[in-house]
């Protein structure tokens, strides 16, 4: 039933660890107990440590009676400052012998404090819809701001329910509005941990991160001294080597979060600036490379690499198995030198952004699981689950404790273009294609957050990583009124549509689904109103005037000519009634003065004894229908 758009990896096996016959002395438990995730599928010839603190390097043939090789896990010219990844090394030896044993023995030095074995990750599962043909034409009920061709198809970003009769308006990011505010900025870097981006697409290639220093370097040499070799786009730690391999997932994942827009070329990305170099740039971390995926020692080198070489943002359309963990303690237990890689980025990424630190943005997993997958439902990471275009749950998506957010991840059973349109390896039909997933939710937050981030470096603002994390996960919608009743999905293995109970989603997919728009407004401090086109409304003021709003004196509501031209609006709003009377005939948004006197009547002064004025600037959001809730409907 499962397409998951997410990669799996090898579930770790947890059997007992082999006791070698050698270790039967006092101090055998305690030497045992220094060793990790015994999986029963372990790599061969390939054991990761952990020195313990102020220990230096053992002999470990000395110890293991084979001959190893030990080197450090991360390039020590690629540290900016010390960590406990200093400590970390990857010791190679010859893979006929007992990888076991050789962990059982070495964990007797008195200078290892912990053994790990290395599990090969598997290539993500997913399937591409392709390219589709004959495509019903969107109303284009807003004025699109970029002539991309593909855009208003990209439902996900503005959904007006045309596409589908499935479809409901508004269950999407928003992201018309927001570009009215920012559209990116080429000084923020989103490392795409995934399979290769394709580099030189012409949707992507005016956007992508280069390494200058190798760019034009010899080829050949670590021109930057970074410890990796001709690393111009990324690197390919699948291979180690700078050649970047394109891959269909990563490239699209790449588009969601920074295509190039105003390109006149495929769609849209939600950082992809203005297309005159603007936009948000794309770091390729290749982990996956066709049929091969990394393993779990190269992914942490893949995040210590992201976050030593400027990224501000991690991507990671990828998860673990579900209940390969299950709580967090088993995860940071099981798998220490990859938490240590997450904390490290988490510390030493975003350095030249408004952050004071890096941002870590996980799918939540594609198998319908009632728990996130790990890393993404670690507490700390911010983890991401689906959204179908009606504003249900996607059929695949994983949902439960570990979740924060959700996000448009498309869904096929409502017809292929109800899937995510984005970048294609595949030139030959426009350059875009259809996916979903949560591995193509978790872009659209991350192009969310990139713009987030793009708007506080045009405004001058600053923020610690748990100050903005707190803004975006707040930055959403209810979606949880529409748990209501059951839905219908296809089922891959059965080959037919089946249903299933949309209750067990209430309050399980994150705080609500997020709005481009909204983050913006909650970093400007900005209010926000939501309406909807057609006849006048009265709406309360008590959200921003409080709850005796209604008694308040009103001296006045103002609006630049521009912003009534833009929603529609013939007639001045007015306040009646203490209650806001408006009308608008246009989708958009725009900016609302109200003036109220606090304190009287009058405004006090001179022979008056009064109130003082309260002035409130309001972003008036106006979309085709709004619930009551302040969800679209």
């Amino acid at each position: 039933m499962k397409r998951a758009l997410i990669a799996t990896i090898a579930t770790l096996l947890f059997a007992s660890c082999v006791t070698d016959p050698m270790e039967q002395s006092h101090d055998g438990a305690t030497s045992q107990s220094k060793i990790v995730n015994p999986s029963a599928t372990p790599a061969e010839g390939l054991l990761l440590v952990r020195l313990a603190e102020g220990a230096t390097l053992p002999s470990f043939s000395d110890v293991a009676g084979i001959a190893i090789e030990a080197e450090l896990l991360i390039p020590r010219s690629a540290i900016r400052e010390h960590s406990s990844l200093d400590n970390w090394y990857i010791l190679r030896f010859d893979k006929s012998a007992d990888v076991k044993g050789v962990a059982s023995r070495i964990a007797t030095n008195e200078a290892i404090d912990r053994v790990e074995y290395d599990v090969e990750m598997k290539r993500p599962e997913y399937q591409s819809f392709g390219t589709v043909a004959g495509r019903p034409e969107p109303t284009r009920a807003v004025e699109y701001p970029f002539n991309d061709p593909e855009l208003p198809w990209q439902w996900h970003y503005h959904n007006d329910a045309s596409l589908s009769a499935d479809a409901v308006a508004g269950a999407d990011i928003n992201a018309i509005n927001a570009w009215k505010y920012c559209t990116g900025d080429n000084r923020i870097v989103v490392a795409v941990v995934d399979s290769g981006i394709m580099f030189d697409h012409p949707d992507l290639e005016d956007n992508m991160w280069y390494n200058e220093a190798e760019r034009f370097g010899l080829t050949g040499v670590d021109d930057d001294n970074n410890g990796y070799v001709d690393d111009i786009y990324g690197y390919n730690f699948v291979w180690d080597r700078g050649d970047i391999t394109p891959g269909d997932h990563g490239t699209h994942v790449a588009g969601t979060i920074s295509a190039v827009n105003n390109n006149s070329y495929s769609g849209c990305g939600i950082a992809g600036g203005t297309g005159k170099g603007d936009g948000v740039r794309l770091m390729s971390v290749q982990i996956f490379d066709g049929d091969d995926g990394c393993f779990g020692h190269q992914l942490a080198k893949a995040i210590c690499y992201a976050a030593d070489n400027g990224a501000d943002i991690a991507n990671n359309s990828w998860a673990y198995q579900p209940y390969t963990y299950n709580t967090d303690k088993d995860y940071t237990d099981w798998n220490g030198v990859l938490q240590e890689a997450i904390e490290y980025f988490k510390a030493e990424g975003g350095k030249d952004s408004p952050l004071d630190g890096g941002l870590m943005i996980f799918a939540a997993g594609n198998e319908s699981s009632p728990v996130a997958d790990y890393p993404g439902a670690y507490y700390s990471n911010v983890c991401v689950s689906a959204m179908a275009p009606n504003f249900t749950p996607a059929y695949y998506t994983n949902y439960g404790p570990g979740v924060n957010i959700c996000a448009p991840g498309g869904d096929a059973t409502y017809g292929t273009i109800m899937a995510i349109s984005s970048t294609s390896l595949n030139l030959s039909d426009g350059g875009y294609e259809y996916m979903h997933g949560t591995s193509m939710a978790t872009p659209h937050v991350t192009g969310c957050a990139a713009l987030g981030l793009s708007y506080a470096l045009k405004r001058g603002y600053q923020y610690s990583v748990d100050e903005f994390c707190n803004i975006l996960l707040t930055s959403v919608h209810d979606i949880n009124p529409y748990m209501v009743g059951s839905r219908e999905y296809f089922s891959h293995s059965s080959g037919k549509h089946e249903e299933f109970e949309l209750a067990p989603y209430k309050n399980k997919l994150g705080t609500g689904y997020i709005d481009a728009h909204l983050l913006l407004m909650q970093m400007d401090n900005t209010p926000c109103l939501y309406l909807s086109t057609g006849a006048e409304q009265s709406l309360s003021l008590d959200a921003f005037f409080g709850e005796a709003s209604e008694m308040l004196k009103y001296e006045s509501c103002t609006m630049e000519n521009d912003t009534l031209e833009t929603l529609g609006i013939t007639e001045m709003p007015q306040i009646v009634g203490g209650m806001l009377k408006i009308s608008c005939t246009k989708p958009g948004v725009g900016r609302i003065k109200v003036t109220a006197i606090v304190g009287g009547d009058e405004i006090g002064g001179d022979y008056n004894m009064g109130g003082m004025t309260v002035e409130r600037e309001i972003e008036l959001v106006v979309r085709g229908s709004v619930a009551t809730n302040g969800g679209w409907l």
